[in-house]
């Protein structure tokens, strides 16, 4: 190895001051712990590899002590800047580094690639990773170069194998790693089946390093390291890679006789090691046809096969649901465009198929026109009637082929596991045989394997696309209905309560809500049900009306958007109502599900001045621990709560001890579903503070309420002899 002159100088100094410094003298050396062959820990916990051998060779040369600490890659490098070591083994030289370490030069060539799940596609450089979590092992230079490549969401773990841990837990997809490890540690943790090569991502060499400026260290490393013959590095690398890497000895022996025939041999090698890529490279492309579609790069039957009986094969199955979906008039579309255009169709169709469905587990091309959507997650009759609704949207809209726009539909069959079967052969079957009957009934239908589903699935669409028009063409409505304070008798609040007058008589807010929930428009409605609300309690006021609160409810979802008080400092500023008279009710159900990321949004929304209630207290699995950190300000008890009342002694003793633990923490009981006077008047016994129900006032469109509210500026609580009040 040809040193640098300074080093040279370095080291002359050096070896003139050796037998003075070396006795006694200790070098302490770090490295990566789970870098097999060079280093990693045996079964022992003590290092083994490369390494520890060469190490071991150059103390008996130099008469240096060598302490060597293998320890993860991050406490390494921190070990050394700290200066709780002399020499980093094994580093690549980066821009980065360079401000930090002086090294020395090169000993070791290293391939480093992107690895990625065999069902992923279309990995083919740096600039497809954008989108995905990719895990790296902390303090690699991967990191230094996935972050020039642009690539920010990156996952860092200790060490390579909590890198593949965590890719067979399904926590990442990606990972960049360098080529030995990989392979070390795919083989030995059963994941070389799972996980491919994407693409090599760079090649470097190995150094050692030193702190920035300490050349005397630099320089006895670098001398102790000359002093291992050929003949020792060759043994080293027989015992630990298993086969001879340095052909050096052999042809200074054969001397000027046989260069030709080294000349000769090294082509061959060269010719050798090409081949190989070649055909590793062609095994690597032959595997991905073997389990993807060509056209599409979407994973095939085979592959879908494999996915399938890998989750149906375990102890504790999850549901899955399997969707065949079939493009409607492809057929038309090659006969009058050709099949390029077809072929084209098809790309796109599988692009928006992905985008549809990002929650999915696998997207398989059967062939042709038939594409299969497995879902194994949040799997539910409505979550897949909500599927499949998006996969019908996204597919129907136009496509730009051949200078036109071509439109096709898409018809849908839907298999259930465990219902419709429990093999994947069987759920292929089922699905098969729903999308035939869907094809038969119509272009653009759905239809699951079980009949009764189907049925439900098919008035869930049709609630869908009813729901969107009522979106655009603003048909819903808010109805009011007081929330009266039982001391005093006044109205204290109003509750907003969606309506929809034109919708199908079933379809009432019970039935559509939880079904816009799961589709994702509840948001719209939830921001015009605010919107609305708002106005109309700054238009009673304007009219004349005494302050009193609007409570409107929030939907899970709503209640963790980050952008809703954005929203909501819009709608007070441009109504100029008094945030304090806005009280937002968050379901306790959407709050124990969301928990943190619900408490953040309710503390942003406090600041504003909003009130916060808990809504339907009692449904939750309740615990009024957790309201003590929370800023609401009133519990409204769920109807459950009040059903055995005032007849039941246990209902009684429940809602008292509510009661008394609410009001020890200052908030105010609200009771909803009051229906008959024997209830009011047990509340008001038990220190209820505000009733809402028929016995009062049914939900009413605001002019009603209007004319209600002039009517009755006070409400007695009835007693069980007297007629309930009730809205014109």
């Amino acid at each position: 190895m040809t040193a640098r002159p300074a080093l040279w100088c370095a080291i002359a100094v050096f070896m003139l001051l050796l037998p003075m410094t070396a006795a006694g003298k200790v070098l302490r050396v770090v490295g990566d712990d789970n870098y097999p062959p060079y280093l990693f820990l045996g079964s022992d916990g003590k290092p083994r590899g490369y390494v520890v051998d060469e190490w071991k060779l150059w103390e008996k040369k130099t008469g240096v002590h060598v302490e060597l600490v293998a320890t993860d890659w991050a406490d390494a490098q921190q070990r050394l800047q700290s200066g709780q070591a002399d020499v980093i083994d094994m580093i690549f030289r980066t821009p980065e580094r360079e401000a930090l370490y002086d090294f020395t030069e090169p000993f070791a060539t290293v391939h480093v690639g992107v690895y990625v799940d065999a069902g992923i596609t279309g990995i083919d450089g740096p600039d497809a990773l954008s989108g995905f979590n990719v895990g790296v092992e902390r303090g690699d230079a991967c990191v230094d170069r996935l972050h020039r490549a642009g690539v920010d969401s990156l996952h860092e773990y200790p060490g390579y194998a909590d890198i593949i841990g965590a890719a067979q837990r399904l926590d990442i997809r990606i990972f960049c790693m360098d080529e030995l490890p990989a392979a070390y540690y795919l083989y030995r943790l059963q994941g070389d089946t799972r996980f491919v090569k994407a693409f090599d991502f760079y090649t470097d060499e190995f150094r050692r390093g030193v702190r920035k400026g300490d050349t005397k260290t630099l320089a006895l490393v670098e001398h102790g390291m000359a002093m291992i013959t050929p003949a020792e590095r060759e043994a080293l690398k027989r015992k630990w890679m298993g086969r001879s890497l340095d052909f050096a000895p052999y042809m200074r022996l054969a001397g000027y006789a046989l260069l030709v025939a080294i000349g000769l041999g090294v082509a061959l090698l060269l010719w050798g090691l090409s081949l190989r890529r070649a055909v590793e490279r062609r095994t690597r492309d032959l595997e991905h046809l073997a389990h993807h579609d060509a056209l599409t790069g979407l994973p095939n039957r085979r592959m879908l096969q494999f996915r399938l009986d890998q989750l149906t094969g375990q102890a504790n199955a999850s549901p899955l649901a399997l969707l065949a979906v079939d493009l409607d008039n492809f057929k038309r579309v090659n006969e009058s465009l050709g099949h390029a255009a077809g072929d084209l169709l098809l790309q796109g169709a599988a692009k928006r198929l992905g985008d549809a469905v990002p929650e999915h587990d696998l997207i398989a091309h059967l062939g042709g026109d038939e594409f299969v959507v497995l879902l194994a997650s949040n799997v539910t009759a409505m979550s897949v009637s909500a599927t499949a609704g998006r996969i019908q949207r996204a597919l129907s809209e136009p496509y730009p082929l051949d200078g036109s726009e071509v439109v096709v539909g898409a018809s849908i069959g839907v298999s259930l596991c465990p219902v419709d079967g429990r093999d994947g052969a069987t759920l292929l079957r089922n699905a098969d045989a729903a999308l035939d009957r869907a094809k038969r009934s119509g272009a653009g239908d759905c239809r699951f394997y079980n009949r009764s589903l189907t049925d439900q699935a098919s008035s869930w669409l049709q609630l869908g696309v009813k729901l969107r028009r009522a979106i655009q063409d603003g048909a819903f409505e808010l109805h009011y209905q007081p929330q009266i304070d039982l001391r005093s008798g006044r109205v204290v609040a109003a509750e907003a309560l969606l309506r929809w007058p034109d919708g199908e008589p079933d379809w009432m807010p019970e039935h559509f809500i939880p079904y816009a929930e799961e589709t994702g428009l509840i948001e719209p409605i939830g921001e015009w049900v605010l919107e609305h609300a708002v106005r109309q309690l700054a238009q009673w006021r304007a009219d004349g009306l005494p302050s009193f609160r609007m409570a409107v409810n929030l939907s899970p979802r709503q209640a963790v958007d980050a952008q809703l008080p954005l929203f909501l400092v819009r709608v007070l500023a441009d109504t100029g109502l008094s945030p304090e008279l806005l009280e937002l009710q968050i379901a306790e159900s959407g709050l124990m599900e969301h928990g943190a990321a619900t408490a953040s949004l309710l503390q942003s929304l406090r600041r504003l001045g909003v009130g916060l209630s808990i809504d339907d207290f009692g449904t939750g699995y309740s615990s009024l621990a957790y309201l003590r950190r929370l800023p609401v300000e009133a519990i409204k008890l769920a109807p459950s709560f009040l059903a055995g009342l005032p007849e039941d002694s246990g209902s009684r003793a429940i809602v008292a001890a509510v009661i008394g633990m609410a009001h020890s923490l200052d908030m105010r009981v609200i009771a909803g579903a009051v229906e008959r006077a024997e209830q009011a008047e047990c509340l008001d016994e038990l220190g209820c503070d505000v009733v809402q129900g028929h016995l009062y006032a049914h939900a009413m469109p605001a002019d009603e309420f209007l004319d209600w509210y002039r009517a009755h500026p006070v409400c007695a609580v009835p007693s069980a002899a007297d007629m309930p009040l009730q809205g014109a």
